[in-house]
């Protein structure tokens, strides 16, 4: 690797975002006992002083998203002024909506959730068939399934949300996350007939790179 292709990695490297995967949390950053598996060689050598750059200018999300990364992680972002003046999204009062709900996760034990190191994965049944309801009446405003995306954090619910979409439209997984469905028995290797076609990923496998970086992410 030569001089001028590390300075271009780094600088296109986000080292604040999502870490790499780790199976076992007791070998993650988070569960603090030093072995720090999911730290990523660049943020390493961020840590350790080695010079870089960071882009403090975003091109996807639209201001009133990225108002919480400024408030979160990059206090210095500032937005492209492509990201401003879009439309406001069809059907709702607001184009971010936060849902209060009382209603407890049952359990899929067939799982192991990615981030528990060895717990079942979550999953709730009263917010799947929320999701499901959300994803119709965005279609009854005008939204087509190439216009949105279904994110969720765990790999239960992703299941569920999958084998619900799916009586109306064919779920895109991502590929890790098909796999991962495939080893659980949860997915047949050639379960992916083609209806219309609404992407779905678990929070850590999903890139705007490979889905559409216009869509809206229910």
């Amino acid at each position: 690797m030569t001089h001028d292709i590390r300075d271009i990695l780094l600088k296109l490297t986000l080292h604040r975002q999502l870490r790499p995967k780790v199976n076992n949390y007791k070998l993650t950053v988070e569960k603090g006992d030093g072995f720090e598996l999911n730290r990523s060689l660049f943020e390493r050598l961020i840590l350790k002083g080695f010079p870089h750059e960071t882009l403090m200018a975003q091109h996807r999300m639209r201001p009133e998203i990225s108002a919480f990364i400024r408030k979160l992680t990059y206090p210095d972002l500032t937005d492209a002024p492509k990201t401003k003046g879009r439309d406001d999204i069809r059907g709702v009062q607001n184009n971010i909506i936060f849902i209060d709900h009382t209603h407890p996760e049952d359990n899929d034990a067939r799982i192991s959730n990615r981030g528990d190191g060895g717990s079942s994965s979550k999953q709730n049944t009263y917010e799947v068939q929320m999701v499901w309801k959300i994803v119709r009446y965005l279609a009854q405003q005008g939204y087509g399934t190439d216009k949105l995306v279904v994110l969720t954090p765990y790999l239960g619910q992703l299941s569920k949300l999958r084998d619900i979409l799916k009586t109306d439209n064919d779920p895109v997984l991502n590929d890790l996350d098909s796999h991962d469905l495939i080893r659980a028995g949860l997915l047949s290797p050639a379960d992916n007939k083609s209806k219309k076609r609404i992407r779905l990923a678990t929070i850590g496998m999903y890139s705007p790179l490979t889905f559409s970086p216009t869509s809206n992410v229910v």
